[in-house]
């Protein structure tokens, strides 16, 4: 009973460390803060853009490909609006509009969908979001997920967005999307 005790001590102990070493690799916004362009996201996301993307499962099988017609605008105060026309490859569409705020290097948005803010964070030419999503599925139900975003600046008018779902912590997805100003 004592052996199983310390091998189950000495089990979790490892898995912590394994834990803890994994989470210090993953990529920071911090990182890019020094590269170059820098997005300047009100810039960017001004005006018509389009995207062409694709979902994949959680094994990397692409399940969806679509299209996406955007367009932004932003006043004075540092407050924007993102609409979104989507068209799955089946023919489905989906629209969403997100209510964007800037405050510093970061930015809040809002849309029917998202549950609470997302919460974006700007350096250098990434910008990293993090959200709840109640996404919704093929057969019209929703599933509430969590996205950790990234947007990375090829140059002023093409970006390129990779975004992990997360599902109780399990990778369930990604989306990767391709935008540019138009």
């Amino acid at each position: 009973m004592k052996l199983i005790h310390n091998v189950c001590r000495v089990s979790g102990t490892i898995l912590i460390a394994c834990g803890s070493l994994l989470a210090g690799c993953s990529q920071t916004t911090e990182d890019y803060a020094n590269t170059q362009p820098q997005i300047d996201v009100q810039q960017f996301f001004s005006g018509p853009l389009k995207a062409y993307g694709l979902v994949k499962d959680y094994s990397g099988k692409v399940t969806e490909r679509f299209h996406v017609d955007m367009s932004g605008t932003w006043t004075k105060d540092a407050t924007g609006t993102l609409i979104e026309h989507f068209v799955y490859a089946d023919g489905r569409k989906e629209q969403r509009t997100w209510y964007l705020q800037k405050a510093g290097n970061y930015y809040i948005g809002t849309a029917a969908d998202i549950d609470g803010e997302a919460i974006g964070n700007q350096q250098g030419f990434t910008l990293n979001w993090h959200y709840r999503m109640n996404l919704k599925l093929k057969d019209g139900s929703t599933v509430k997920v969590k996205f950790n975003d990234w947007m990375y600046l090829l140059d002023e008018r093409r970006l390129i967005n990779h975004a992990e779902i997360t599902k109780f912590g399990f990778k369930v997805g990604e989306v990767v999307l391709y935008i540019e100003k138009i």
